[in-house]
């Protein structure tokens, strides 16, 4: 017998106000910007023609705000399930690049290099996040399987998701960050396996992009 499998379709949240950006907010509950609250309830409204039968959803007000708003239209259950959050970004929480540099000389480069071993400090480690996410996802395809979920989420979430299905180790995964909005297309299979049928072009995390020399 087959394991449970779904159609998942992986929602990054919209854009988030303007003092945040840049910052490693991670599991905090920031808000959307104006556009992108605007841009999130048109989406939703996009998202109809994708006939979903399920949304999941992460208890963040960031990405609820989608998630209820296609809910509602298109008439299904919805589904909050903290597992959803963000990686929590523990000390790093709120604060930018630089500064984390200025107390920390290094702490950026050793994370992207093993983000297992060198993750925020009382912040979660690669293995955590994936584990609860993960475990998230496969309890979706065993409720649902066969139908198709929508999970509105966060860009590491979706990140660690995509690593399951791939086999992409954790660091060069970093580069295989969405964008706000960015949909991923994919079979999720409990217990391991899927593919990845669609994705937008990966970017690196806004709080850990380099910054910008002078000219």
């Amino acid at each position: 017998m087959s394991a449970p499998a779904i159609r998942l379709t992986l929602v990054r949240h919209g854009e988030v106000a303007a003092a945040h950006h840049g910052t490693f907010y991670g599991g905090a509950d920031v808000p959307l910007s104006e556009a992108g609250l605007a841009a999130s309830l048109a989406l939703a409204d996009e998202l109809l023609a994708r006939t979903p039968d399920v949304v999941v959803t992460s208890p963040l007000v960031r990405a609820r705000v989608l998630a209820e708003r296609l809910a509602e239209r298109a008439g299904c259950p919805i589904d909050i399930d903290p597992r959803l959050a963000e990686l929590d970004r523990g000390d790093w929480t709120h604060r930018h690049r630089a500064d984390i540099e200025r107390s920390a000389p290094g702490a950026i480069a050793r994370y992207i290099a093993d983000p297992e071993r060198h993750h925020a400090p009382g912040g979660e480690s690669e293995s955590t996040l994936s584990a609860r996410v993960w475990a998230a996802l496969d309890d979706a395809a065993e409720r649902h399987a066969g139908r198709h979920v929508v999970a509105v989420c966060h860009g590491h979430v979706i990140r660690v998701a995509m690593r399951r299905v791939t086999g992409v180790d954790a660091a060069p995964s970093l580069e295989s960050f969405v964008p706000y909005h960015g949909i991923v297309e994919a079979v999720w299979i409990r217990g391991g396996g899927g593919e990845i049928v669609a994705a937008p072009p990966a970017e690196i995390p806004e709080a850990l992009r380099p910054p910008r020399r002078e000219s």
